[in-house]
């Protein structure tokens, strides 16, 4: 719905025609890749990120392309910033780092032991227990199954 908005405003806007034709020409040439090879980086970056540091990263960090854009548009294109528009990339920073701050501390432990061990491992923590199957009429005779308890015992942190 909003590229359908932006059009019709676009248009309204620009009347001539001939500024919206794309030629073979560098103006062509220009679009194609400022769109394949920047998001094709912009992709891979972020496959990294994922597989390094997981998603958490990658979406807490998209508020920052509204910050990028804010200040090449004010260097390149010399638009002007407001306050709001710096109060607002102020929260945003703020609230960016207070998560990578949670996450970093929320999972210090949790990611080193997977990645030392490469299994997750439920623990068990009471003695042996032993499970009976007592429906007869399926299974025959009744069985009795035992669950070892672990030799090494579950800690959680150091």
């Amino acid at each position: 719905m909003g590229m359908i908005e932006d059009a019709i405003v676009s248009l309204i806007m620009v009347r001539d025609l001939s500024a919206w034709k794309l030629g073979w020409d560098s103006r062509l040439l220009a679009a194609s890749y400022s769109g394949i090879v920047n998001s094709g980086i912009a992709y891979y970056v972020q496959g990294l990120v994922i597989r390094q540091r997981g998603p958490v990263f990658v979406t807490s960090f998209s508020p920052l392309c509204m910050i990028i854009t804010a200040i090449l548009g004010a260097i390149i294109l010399a638009e002007k910033i407001h306050l709001g528009s710096i109060l607002g990339a102020i929260i945003i920073v703020t609230g960016l780092y207070t998560v990578v701050w949670g996450k970093s501390k929320d999972g210090e432990n949790s990611e080193t032991d997977v990645k030392c061990n490469g299994l997750q491992e439920l623990p068990i923590t009471g003695n042996a227990k032993s499970i009976t199957d007592d429906d007869d009429d399926i299974n025959g005779p009744t069985k009795i199954v035992t669950i070892p308890v672990s030799n090494t015992p579950f800690t959680q942190g150091t």
